[in-house]
C-alpha cells in the first residue's frame, strides 16, 4: 500500500476541527491479513494508526483549540498471575469522557506482554480510549491500534510446527506410502502451498493432520518388496 493510498484512506475518515488524519499518515502501519477465497489464499492489507499517532493527533487538536485533554490514572480491573486488565479514562473539554480497556496476558502472551504487562495494557487501553473519540479511527479498522493487531497476531495464532515435528510428519507419511522421506517432505510442502497458501513450517497441528490425510489420498502405496501388487 503506497503513501498516496494511505492518504486517500485518511481523507475518508472524519477529521477534527484542528487535526486531519492525513497530517498523521506517517503514524500508520500497514498490516497484512491472510484469508481464504474459495480454493485460494489471498493477502489483504489493512492500515492501522499506532497509539502514539492517536496521541499526537489528539494533543494537536486540543492544543490548537486551546482546550484541555486530561488522561486519568489507569484503573486496575484484573490483576492475577495469568493476566492484567486496565481501564484508562480520557476526558476532553471538547468531546467529553471516553474509556478504553485492555489486557496483558502474563503467561501466554507475546514476549513483550510477559516482560512489560503494565506498559502494554496501559498503552493499548489509551489507544482504545482515543479511538472512541475518533482519533486514528480509519475506515474498516475498528478500535484496534497497530500495536493491538500485531500483538494479537502473535498471541492469537496457534503454535506452528517445529522442525522436529515436520520431520516426524514426513517420516510418518514416508512409512505409510513406502517412499523416501525426501519425497514425502516434498509432497507435503507442495500440498501445504496448494491448499493452505503457506509452507509446511507455518502449519498448525490441525493443518498438519489435514495435510497428512490429503497426502495419503494423493499417492497410492507401492507393493511391499517380495509381494505382488494387488492394487
Amino acid at each position: 500500500m503506497t503513501r498516496d493510498e494511505l492518504i486517500a484512506i485518511c481523507r475518508r475518515a472524519p477529521d477534527f476541527p484542528e487535526a486531519k488524519h492525513e497530517e498523521f499518515v506517517d503514524y500508520i502501519t500497514v498490516i497484512e491479513r491472510r484469508r481464504k477465497d474459495g480454493q485460494q489464499w489471498v493477502v489483504e492489507e489493512a492500515p492501522y494508526m499506532s497509539v502514539d499517532g492517536r496521541l499526537a493527533m489528539a494533543n494537536a487538536d486540543h492544543r490548537r483549540q486551546g482546550k484541555k485533554l486530561i488522561f486519568h490514572d489507569p484503573v486496575v480491573l484484573v490483576d492475577t498471575p495469568e493476566q492484567l486488565t486496565l481501564m484508562v479514562v480520557v476526558e476532553s473539554e471538547l468531546y467529553g469522557r471516553r474509556h478504553g480497556i485492555a489486557t496483558s496476558r502474563k503467561q501466554d502472551g507475546s514476549p513483550i506482554e510477559r516482560e512489560h504487562p503494565w506498559e502494554i495494557a496501559e498503552t493499548s487501553a489509551l489507544g482504545r480510549a482515543l479511538a472512541a473519540m475518533g482519533y486514528g479511527l480509519l475506515p474498516g479498522t475498528g478500535l484496534a491500534s497497530a500495536e493491538d493487531v500485531l500483538r494479537a497476531a502473535v498471541t492469537g495464532s496457534p503454535a506452528r510446527l517445529t522442525a522436529q515435528q515436520q520431520s516426524r510428519l514426513a517420516m510418518s507419511f514416508a512409512q505409510a506410502q513406502r517412499i523416501p522421506p525426501a519425497d514425502a517432505l516434498r509432497a507435503l510442502e507442495r500440498l501445504a502451498q496448494e491448499h493452505l497458501g503457506h509452507p509446511l513450517s507455518e502449519c498448525t497441528a490441525q493443518e498438519a493432520r489435514d495435510l497428512l490425510s490429503r497426502a495419503r489420498g494423493s499417492l497410492r502405496p507401492t507393493a511391499q518388496e517380495g509381494q505382488p501388487d494387488r492394487s
